[in-house]
């Protein structure tokens, strides 16, 4: 599956998030960044092929309970 440059950006934006939201020390802060990643992966997770995603996102989509919504459903 090869990526478009909007698919690439919005994995980019996921991943970084994914990546960050351990690391947020202010509460409020960390759930609004939460629910960016929410709103990102429900909008356009389907899109994107799950291989492309690191570690450490993978990790953090999975723990927040949203892996399941990356890439095409029932894969």
């Amino acid at each position: 599956m090869t990526e478009t440059s909007d698919q690439w950006y919005n994995r980019q934006a996921i991943e970084h998030l994914a990546q960050h939201i351990p690391f947020e020390r202010d509460l409020a802060s960390k759930a609004e960044f939460i629910e960016m990643l929410r709103g990102l992966v429900i909008r356009h997770g389907r899109e994107m092929d799950p291989e492309l995603f690191g570690f450490e996102a993978r990790c953090e989509l999975t723990r927040l309970g949203l892996w399941s919504r990356i890439g095409p459903e029932g894969i």
